[in-house]
């Protein structure tokens, strides 16, 4: 019995298939090989060799596969078995459930592995298909895109890119949107001593065109304080009816409901709640495998059920829920064990291990506890109130839900209503004619506001209906096979775009950046809207299950996705960006005084070009030269990209109509923090002025915050003499904490602190490690052990600034900051940080350089002594011609061994540069979190071989 860790290999890149793909050029596109081939991922030749190894065995007659029992699991075994040649006969172990006797049951009745090819054909098909679009996607688009300004990789994908699409056309409502001035009527009566609120409605309203017009606004002032002023002080008569509702118990998590929940709950990202559950399972093992896109339990756990519920009664938290269910037994038992609803695996719940855990792991621990409890519990009952009050033939409306029955939401703790009524007549079904009084009308201006950015709860939905968003969990459940994306994956699909500069955050919501606008916009108008659309990605997914089921042949559906990726390279390279732009829908005059009309272009606003004008200024400067007479261009230009803000039609046109535009929100400072600011046009320049006041977009940087245990985790290591606190986003010396308190300053901003600012008679200690770093949760128990040992063990999960994850140990400075250490991929660690990898590097580059001035000062010295025996023969003039030609013959051949030792020293020489070179970028490749460590030619080189080899979507492999 053996094991693979994931997926040990991966497609061959096209310049492994021919050298010509090297070059990233359109006459080279589609690349579409027939045959697909494999290579192996880096670090896993040795677990290949161990299989291989095991396989060749003269006692092994066949192979059983057991891999997870599902698409991705199917394809990591049979990729394995095809590397190696193996024509061993397959058997498939089926497992559903992990309980010991469900374990040995599946080995007691294994299935033939023929019985799975559809789902090997599909786990291959996927696989290929992500291959062909990304890259031939990939590579089109960047030729036709890039730019000086904007030289990174176009990076393109059969799930990231519609993903993007869903934020981009969210965005551009946004941008879009006028706000328009409305104003509401809020009436307070008093009825049998209590007060209520109102709020005025016409119910002659109905829909129409108008989205923004609702019943109870007023656009019309004048029309608002006239019925304000006629209503005031006018005794109104209510009604109301009560209607009951019930709300039963929500299904158990899978992993995008939980990080829904956790994202509506805490406001953590997707990979955030991901990282979470994963220590819970693997490292504290209280929770079941994570990564599940499934909602129930196999029937065969009632049992482990039970004992669970056993285990988590001892716990004060849960005692209560568990006593209820052992004392009433388990509702909901249909729904919830169910095996034709469990795939590979099953729901994510409690283990019914208990552990002392801390931060983010306890909070998800106890939501995952909470959820799995509440579900067997019976529903909640609500009382919805719905109240009118008539004044003077106008109406008012005020609700309230009323939890009456709070049965399952009790053990999630949510006991609170909706609105504030307390009926007229308990009891009763309605009630009519109650005379109440007004004690007030008042007017309130509002406007109208744009739809909201698209939140990572919400965006998880849509990836998982294909696009549509869908509240109802059964309605959800019938779309799940034209999902985008798989639970695994949609985290990494999240920061995907986020580290390629597609999208970054808002607060708890997701935006587009500039250049994620541009690629779906071009998608759209170059006619290549199926990349860019959820729906039709959705139905790939769908076609996929096909494949799985056998009802749609793999060579089929290979073959619409080569049709695919050639139509892809064929709309890339055949359009012209003045066809993608043509001069329609004018967005108003030109400044330039010719009264030319604005149009948009591919990156900016401006007048129509002459006719006539040379653009090509090569061509420009050769006529200048000559001194030809050539037509000068107008210089007016609105970049679409302003600070970091997409410059959107709508706003161009108010810039060009009043000389500014509205306050804008969503601009962006290099520190990545937002800004509200307005432009102006002042003659044919465009400029930006800032405002006061924050920004609607919040920060677009994820800065956690936790909760807080005022107990000191223990002496400060830095000063000995303060303690070190826990505040909701660090661990800090008390001295310190005491010194940014007295600033009224906030424990983020002590990092820019100084001994200069230090308040004269305090003492101040620099100790703080922050309660994230790298976009990973240093836990309490972590920070004791930084705090005693000046290090922690190795930490895995976190996250670079390009969006990698890496491993790294944090140590203490000297200055009471952290610094990383990072493992070696051979020899000692350095005590200062630095691994000895980068002592490798050090090393070798000395030692070529000094071999390199060696070489040179011998080559040196052998042309003088060569000069030296050529001028002592000259003078020397052999009296023979037979003495001559034997010299002649002796001086080629000590110059043929001369020049062939040159050359050995040289490539000698070239091996040792390019061996210290490697291992110099190794080593500065070793730090993925140091931060401008390396230097701008390093840099640059670095740089250079990205572009040449960006990355390529997979979702084997995401990041």
């Amino acid at each position: 019995m053996t094991f693979a860790v994931g997926h040990l290999l991966e497609l061959e890149q096209p310049e492994d298939i021919d050298p010509k793909y090297k070059r990233w050029t359109l006459d080279t596109l589609p690349i579409l090989p027939q045959e697909f081939k494999v290579r192996p991922k880096k670090g896993t030749r040795d677990r290949l060799s161990v299989i291989k190894k095991l396989m060749q065995r003269d006692d092994v007659e066949g192979l059983i596969n057991a891999c997870d029992a599902g698409r991705e699991g199917e394809l990591i075994f049979r990729e394995i078995a095809e590397f190696h040649g193996s024509d061993l006969p397959i058997e498939r172990l089926w497992l559903q459930s992990m309980t010991k006797d469900a374990i040995r049951q599946g080995f007691g009745s294994l299935q033939d592995g023929a019985k799975f090819k559809g789902l090997s054909d599909a786990a291959h098909c996927r696989n290929y298909s992500d291959w062909l679009i990304g890259m031939n996607a990939t590579r089109a688009l960047t030729r036709r895109l890039k730019t000086r300004s904007e030289n990174q990789a176009w990076s393109a994908g059969r799930v990231q890119t519609p993903t993007l699409a869903m934020l981009v056309d969210r965005e551009l409502e946004i941008l879009s949107h006028t706000p328009r001035p409305f104003w509401r009527i809020k009436g307070t009566f008093q009825y049998g001593g209590e007060t209520y609120v109102g709020t005025w409605f016409d119910p002659s309203l109905r829909g129409g065109d108008d989205e923004e017009q609702k019943d109870d606004r007023l656009f019309d002032e004048a029309r608002a304080k006239a019925l304000v002023e006629r209503l005031q002080g006018q005794a109104g008569v209510a009604s109301e009816t009560l209607k009951p509702s019930t709300e039963v118990a929500p299904p158990l998590f899978d992993l995008t409901s939980l990080q829904r929940e956790a994202n509506r709950r805490f406001g953590w990202s997707a990979r955030r709640t991901l990282n979470a559950a994963q220590r819970c399972y693997e490292g504290h093992k209280v929770l079941t495998y994570p990564r599940t896109d499934t909602k129930a339990l196999p029937q065969d756990y009632r049992t482990v059920v039970d004992e669970v519920i056993d285990q988590l009664g001892a716990d004060a938290r849960f005692q209560k829920a568990a006593s209820t269910l052992k004392r009433d037994g388990l509702l909901n038992e249909k729904k919830i064990f169910d095996d034709s609803k469990v795939t590979d695996h099953f729901a994510i719940v409690p283990t019914g291990t208990l552990a002392d855990l801390t931060g983010d792991d306890a909070r998800l621990f106890d939501l995952v506890a909470r959820r799995f409890l509440a579900a067997f519990h019976p529903p909640a009952t609500w009382v919805r109130i719905n109240r009118t009050t008539v004044v003077d033939g106008e109406r008012f409306r005020s609700t309230a839900r009323v939890l009456r029955e709070a049965g399952w939401r009790e053990v999630m703790g949510e006991t609170e209503g909706e609105g504030k009524l307390t009926p007229f007549r308990p009891g009763a079904d309605s009630t009519e004619g109650i005379d109440v009084a007004t004690e007030s009308v008042d007017l309130e201006a509002d406007q109208t506001k744009p739809p909201p950015r698209i939140s990572e709860s919400r965006l998880l939905s849509l990836m998982e209906n294909a696009g549509k968003y869908v509240d109802d969990e059964d309605a959800a459940e019938a779309l799940k096979d034209s999902g985008i994306g798989t639970p695994a994956t949609r985290a990494d699909i999240i920061e995907n775009l986020i580290s390629k500069g597609y999208a970054m955050r808002a607060g708890r919501a997701l935006k587009p950046s500039v250049k994620g606008i541009r690629l779906i916009d071009i998608l759209h108008r170059m006619k290549a809207e199926r990349l860019a659309s959820p729906a039709l990605t959705g139905e790939m997914e769908h076609q996929l299950a096909e494949v799985e089921r056998g009802r749609l042949g793999a060579d089929k559906f290979m073959s619409s996705i080569y049709d695919y990726a050639e139509e892809i390279v064929d709309l890339t390279k055949g359009f012209e960006f003045e066809h993608l732009y043509p001069d329609e829908a004018p967005l108003g005059t030109c400044p330039c005084g010719k009264e030319k009309p604005v149009y948009e272009r591919s990156w900016f606003y401006r007048c129509k070009e002459p006719e006539g004008l040379e653009t090509n200024q090569r061509k420009r400067k050769k006529m200048a030269e000559a001194g030809e007479e050539m037509i000068e261009d107008c210089t007016f230009r609105v970049w679409k990209d302003k600070s970091g803000r997409y410059i959107d039609r709508q706003t161009v046109k108010e810039l060009l109509e009043n000389k500014k535009s509205r306050p804008l929100d969503g601009f962006l400072t290099r520190q990545g923090r937002t800004f509200r600011a307005e432009l102006e046009l002042h003659d044919k320049d465009v400029e930006l002025k800032r405002l006061e006041g924050g920004s609607a977009d919040g920060e677009a940087s994820e800065t956690p915050e936790y909760e807080v245990d005022e107990t000191p985790l223990g002496t400060c290591p830095h000063c000995r003499e303060g303690q070190v606190m826990e505040t909701r986003s660090t661990f800090i010396c008390s001295k310190g904490l005491a010194v940014l308190r007295a600033l009224d300053k906030d424990e983020a901003t002590a990092f820019a602190l100084r001994a200069k600012d230090v308040p004269e008679g305090m003492e101040y200690c620099p100790f703080l490690l922050p309660r994230t770093v790298c976009k990973r949760e240093i836990t309490r128990d972590e920070a004791q052990q930084y705090m005693q040992d000046g290090k922690t063990p190795l930490l895995e999960q976190f996250t670079s600034r390009k969006g990698r994850p890496f491993s790294a140990m944090l140590y203490m400075k000297e200055t009471g900051r952290h610094g990383f250490e990072f493992l070696p991929r051979g020899g000692a660690q350095a005590k200062d940080g630095t691994s000895a990898e980068g002592e490798t590097a050090k090393a070798a580059s000395k030692k070529a350089s000094a071999t390199k001035k060696k070489a040179a000062s011998k080559k040196k010295k052998t042309a003088a002594k060569k000069a030296s025996t050529k001028k002592a023969t000259a003078a020397k003039k052999p009296s023979t011609k037979k003495a001559t030609a034997a010299k002649k013959k002796a001086s080629t051949k000590k110059s043929a061994t001369q020049k062939k030792a040159s050359s050995k020293k040289a490539a000698s020489n070239k091996a040792a540069s390019r061996k210290a070179a490697s291992a110099k970028s190794a080593a500065t490749a070793s730090s993925p979190a140091s931060g401008g460590a390396a230097s701008k030619k390093t840099v640059t080189k670095r740089r250079a071989a990205r572009d040449a080899n960006p990355p390529v979507e997979a979702s084997s492999n995401p990041s």
